[in-house]
């Protein structure tokens, strides 16, 4: 009974260690814009297939406390076919190093090293080249350079393989690009879209 106990207490004890609880990493201010374009299918009620043209572009800020908390919002603002529309959505998050939930979705793993993750509306611009929602892993593949590969929807009709990859061009600041390319019937679905992110402390 002993050893049972001192197993549960080394698991209590050690949990906040292994999910990134503490110790507590320093907070900081995230701001990114980016803009996109792209092309996706619609149907009407009889079957019949439409092209629709996209072009976005957007603005994120966000706040990240020493508290493991995060809280922002983004704007997009967008146009398909022609009509502007304009749109915003918060982010508020428990954000560990190995383990964020939270409006924009959740994640598994480091952003620094491997983390997989299920994301809505959490990078502008939020339909091109990323999609409003996404599935993928994310990895550090050298020096601080990111490259996420997975697959994402919402305005595609048919979900698809997309990438981004994250340069850094200086000190807490990085340079990204993503796109996606798929098929829904006969009709190209895809999107492109660049952008920059930059972290103050």
């Amino acid at each position: 009974m002993k050893t049972l106990s001192l197993k549960y207490f080394s698991v209590i004890i050690l949990a906040p260690y292994l999910i990134g609880i503490s110790p507590a990493d320093s907070s900081y201010n995230e701001y990114a814009v980016g803009v996109g374009s792209g092309q996706y299918a619609t149907y009407d009620c009889s079957g019949n297939s439409y092209k629709n043209s996209l072009f976005d572009v957007g603005f994120k800020a966000s706040h990240k406390f020493e508290s493991h908390f995060r809280t922002g919002a983004s704007l997009s603002v967008f146009s398909t076919n022609g009509a502007i529309h304009c749109f915003g959505y918060p982010d508020l998050a428990f954000d560990a190093k190995y383990f964020s939930f939270g409006t924009t979705g959740i994640r598994v793993g480091s952003e620094d090293i491997l983390y997989g993750e299920l994301s809505f509306l959490d990078q502008v611009p939020y339909f091109s080249g990323k999609g409003c929602v996404r599935i993928g892993v994310g990895m550090n593949v050298y020096e601080n350079t990111h490259l996420w590969i997975g697959k994402n929807t919402i305005p595609y009709d048919q979900p698809a393989w997309a990438g981004q990859i994250d340069i850094p061009i200086s000190s807490g600041q990085f340079l990204f690009i993503n796109g996606r390319y798929g098929l829904s019937t006969d009709i190209p679905e895809y999107g492109f879209s660049i952008g920059t992110k930059w972290r103050l402390h």
